[in-house]
């Protein structure tokens, strides 16, 4: 099996040795940033299993961060933070953070949640895949993967196309996506599928302008085309 990739995102080098040292005895990888925009990419490039966040980064707020990562990994992000405020705290966890360590941090102490979290990621992580010809959707990673390459998407964007695939050239109509994606009590409108469809294909089309994948039918709906490929 291979071994867990930690991400450490802090503006602090001395944390991220201490905690690269300690992940390292573990048996884990680790790659570590400073900055955000830098962590970003660092994320896209290292596909870490589990993130650990500073709050407060050099010009950022790592709960900014995390909002951002989401779009691209579920991975489980546990924050580092001197700051005990309940309110931080909540903040953290509502946006997509799973743990919160105040610092001073037990290393001991951080490690076991990390396992936990690992454990508890891996128990749940049978392959979750739907392949259609040209295109599988990875329920784990939230992602598509077309060929060799693999998109990212958002929560929204990513139910849409698992339920079209689910329905693969059937037509579907608009209120059916708002209803089923959004829920009756959404204060969203159904216009928002429109929005969602078009960033949708902003990512998986060829030529998002003209595109062959996610198609309007005039009138009904949005349909996933996919031709059968095994004829």
């Amino acid at each position: 099996m291979d071994a867990h990739k930690i991400m450490i995102v802090d503006d602090d080098p001395h944390i991220c040795e201490i905690v690269e040292v300690y992940c390292e005895k573990e048996g884990f990888t680790t790659a570590y940033s400073h900055q955000g925009a830098e962590a970003i990419q660092l994320l896209k490039s290292f596909e870490p299993d589990l993130i650990v966040l500073d709050v407060l980064l050099a010009n950022e707020n790592g709960i900014d961060w995390c909002k951002q990562a989401r779009q691209f990994t579920d991975a489980p992000i546990v924050f580092l933070s001197s700051q005990d405020e309940d309110e931080i705290k909540i903040s953290a966890l509502t946006y997509g953070g799973d743990d919160y360590v105040t610092k001073p941090f037990s290393p001991g102490v951080l490690m076991a949640k990390i396992k936990a979290h690992l454990r508890r990621v891996s128990s749940g992580r049978k392959e979750q895949l739907l392949e259609l010809p040209g295109l599988t959707l990875d329920y784990y990673t939230q992602s598509v993967n077309m060929g060799d390459t693999s998109v990212f998407l958002s929560k929204k964007e990513f139910s849409l196309l698992s339920y079209m695939a689910q329905n693969v050239n059937r037509v579907i109509g608009v209120d059916t996506l708002f209803q089923i994606i959004w829920g009756m009590e959404s204060l969203e409108d159904t216009r928002t599928v429109a929005v969602h469809i078009s960033n949708l294909r902003k990512k998986i089309e060829v030529d998002p302008a003209h595109p062959e994948l996610i198609v309007t039918v005039r009138g009904s709906g949005y349909m996933l085309v996919i031709e059968n490929q095994s004829s």
